[in-house]
């Protein structure tokens, strides 16, 4: 009975902090945590040059792909419309990136400004360093293993989504052949 009396547990204790109550052995779960988890190290080590990880990610992948349109960073870094979209105006603001030609995010071919170099450069080199970091904290084997692993589950996943795709996509086209010969009887 002495366990009805304990004490409530406060919301850190409740918190992702404690989580071993969450389960891992989901592996949407895990990685986004972990992706969470990784993302706010890098964040926090970028911060000083009022940058976040996906606005670097933009900035490393224009400074890649020069003269490539928005759409075809977003499909590189399999980010979506709004992200992408919010994170080049961001980035544009501050003049770090410029669009020119054609219009909407087909057409306009992204550049670093001289600004953007400059900033994508810095950056770069506390990237570089943090990953250097977070690496040492397991062995070479470890960080070969878990680099393997999760290219594998990305394409993994990727593959599967593709044939949700055209499952999804071969049942809307029988679905619309019904309803033609529907409407034609």
């Amino acid at each position: 009975m002495h366990h009805l009396m304990r004490k409530p547990k406060t919301y850190m204790q409740n918190s992702m902090a404690r989580s071993d109550f969450l389960d891992f052995d989901c592996i949407a779960y895990a990685t986004r945590r972990t992706g969470r988890a990784v993302t706010n190290l890098f964040n926090a080590r970028l911060s000083h040059l009022d940058l976040n990880v996906a606005q670097f990610g933009l900035l490393a992948a224009v400074g890649k792909m020069p003269g490539a349109t928005l759409a075809a960073i977003g499909e590189a870094m399999l980010l979506d419309d709004s992200t992408l979209a919010r994170n080049f105006a961001v980035m544009e603001r501050r003049g770090l990136v410029s669009a020119e030609g054609g219009r909407g995010r087909g057409g306009k071919q992204l550049h670093l400004t001289a600004e953007g170099v400059k900033l994508a450069k810095a950056a770069s080199t506390v990237w570089v360093k943090t990953n250097r970091h977070l690496a040492a904290q397991f062995s070479e084997a470890e960080v070969r293993a878990g680099r393997t692993f999760l290219k594998a589950l990305s394409e993994a996943s990727q593959r599967l989504k593709a044939k949700d795709d055209a499952a999804a996509h071969r049942e809307a086209r029988r679905g619309e052949a019904s309803r033609v010969v529907a409407e034609r009887a």
